[in-house]
C-alpha cells in the first residue's frame, strides 16, 4: 500500500494478484452469478483505487478494507439485479441435451415465428444488444466498445428489452392457461354433442 500510495501503480497489479480470489468469492457467494461477480471484483478495484488517500492501517488491515468494499458493492449489485428481475430468467444451460434438441420441424418453426413475435416489441437497438448478448455471447463491455455506447447505457437496453419480453411472455402465458379450459369444453360439447 505504501508503494502504491507513492505512485507505484505495478503495485495496484500485485494486490490484485493477491486479493481478486478472494473479493470474487465474496462476491460469487451474494451475486451468484460469474460476470456479475467479475464485474463486483473490477468495480472493487476500481473504487479501491480512487479511495486510496482514506485508506488508514491504524484503522484496519488491508485484506479487511477490500472485504468491506467487496461485501457492500457486491449487495449493491445483487440489490440492482433483484430490482430489474435478473434471477426470474431460468439458465439455458440447466436445459437437457434432449430438451435442447427434441424440436420437430414445425415445432421449431413455430418457435422461431414466436420469437420473431417477441423481437419484435423490442426497439432496434434493444434487440441488438439482446442477440449481441445472447447470441454471440459478448460482455456489456464488449458491446460497448463495438457500439460505441456507454456500458450503462447498454445495461440499460438490455434490462428494458428483458422486460418488454417478460411482460409478452406473461401475457401470452395467461392467454395460453385460459385457452386449454375454451377448447376442452368446446371438445366437451362436440363430445356430447351425438349423445344429445
Amino acid at each position: 500500500m505504501s508503494d502504491l500510495l507513492a505512485g507505484e501503480q505495478e503495485a495496484l497489479a500485485v494486490l490484485f494478484d493477491r486479493y481478486h480470489r478472494l473479493v470474487y468469492s465474496v462476491a460469487m457467494r451474494i451475486v451468484h452469478d460469474s460476470g456479475e461477480a467479475e464485474d463486483v471484483v473490477q468495480t472493487v478495484f476500481l473504487d479501491f483505487y480512487r479511495a486510496l488517500a482514506k485508506f488508514d492501517p491504524e484503522k484496519g488491515i488491508l485484506k479487511v478494507w477490500l472485504l468491506q468494499y467487496a461485501y457492500h458493492r457486491a449487495l449493491h449489485r445483487k440489490q440492482h439485479l433483484e430490482a430489474n428481475r435478473f434471477y426470474h430468467w431460468v439458465e439455458l444451460d440447466h436445459l437437457s441435451p434432449e430438451s435442447r434438441t427434441s424440436l420437430c420441424g414445425s415445432e421449431a418453426l413455430e418457435r422461431a415465428q414466436l420469437m420473431d413475435q417477441l423481437l419484435s416489441k423490442v426497439n432496434a437497438n434493444q434487440r441488438k444488444i439482446l442477440e449481441l448478448t445472447y447470441c454471440e455471447g459478448l460482455t456489456a463491455e464488449e458491446i460497448a466498445v463495438q457500439t460505441g455506447k456507454s456500458v450503462n447505457v447498454i445495461r440499460h437496453h438490455l434490462y428494458r428489452a428483458l422486460a418488454v419480453l417478460r411482460r409478452e411472455v406473461a401475457k401470452r402465458r395467461d392467454v395460453s392457461e385460459r385457452s386449454p379450459q375454451v377448447t376442452t369444453i368446446k371438445e366437451a360439447q362436440k363430445n356430447n354433442a351425438p349423445a344429445i
